[in-house]
């Protein structure tokens, strides 16, 4: 099968081509095989970055050192030699504790009332998928996880909150989140986790990457105070 056949590659700045995968019966499990081939890309040439999202990945080049035909040409030959991988080392779970409650939700009575549940029905129903990371984007660290069960959507606030605590848990859509380095942010918040996601000193500060699993535990308001005593910043 030809490379145009397989995938779509295009500009999309003068430094950057966006690859897409045209055949999605040949890969049906999409996060994972955007997640092969990046890996892929990575190890064949010196990108300045490569990075993968839900429905494409983004090629970053240095213009100053190849030029678009240039860039245009490895990045062929790489898909060419492109062998996709189900497992990777990345195809890991890690298990999240959540603090549901008023006091550590924001908009969790916003969710209660919208879908007639009670603040222990979501924190059921929010930990019983085996969640998927589909990407990573919007701040450092901010991993996109899905998918979220129906009953929980909702929309984006209509004016985001300018500072969240680090560790906030949200929803919105058929998507899940946590906001490891808190700040700015328009999902609705419904708990918060004590765990730290940013560790300056390690090779990969935030340890949530695109294609883990993740599953989200609830604990009670006891549990998240001894955590965080244990466990002090």
């Amino acid at each position: 099968m030809s490379i145009s056949s397989r995938f779509k590659v295009y500009d999309f700045s003068e430094n950057i081509f966006v690859i897409e995968i045209k055949n999605e019966n040949e890969y049906p499990d999409q996060v994972q095989a955007h997640l092969s081939l990046s890996e892929h890309l990575r190890s064949g040439y010196y990108w300045v970055e490569v990075a993968a999202g839900e429905k494409s990945i983004f090629v970053t080049y240095n213009c100053l050192e190849i030029s678009a035909l240039k860039a245009l040409e490895i990045i062929h030959n790489q898909l060419e030699e492109f062998v996709y991988k189900e497992e990777s080392d990345q195809n890991l779970e890690l298990v999240i504790p959540v603090y549901y409650s008023e006091e550590s939700g924001l908009d969790i009575q916003d969710v209660a009332a919208t879908h007639n549940l009670s603040i222990q029905e979501i924190a059921h129903l929010h930990s019983q998928p085996t969640y998927k990371v589909k990407m990573i984007g919007f701040t450092p660290g901010f991993a996109y996880i899905g998918d979220l069960p129906k009953e929980l959507f909702m929309s984006r606030l209509s004016k985001p909150r300018v500072n969240l605590l680090a560790g906030s848990v949200g929803i919105t859509g058929n998507r899940t989140c946590i906001y490891p380095l808190g700040g700015p942010g328009g999902w609705r918040i419904i708990g918060r986790t004590p765990l730290t996601l940013f560790h300056k000193d390690k090779k990969n500060p935030f340890g949530i990457l695109p294609g883990i699993n993740i599953r989200f535990k609830p604990m009670t308001k006891q549990e998240y105070e001894n955590f965080k005593q244990d466990n002090p910043l």
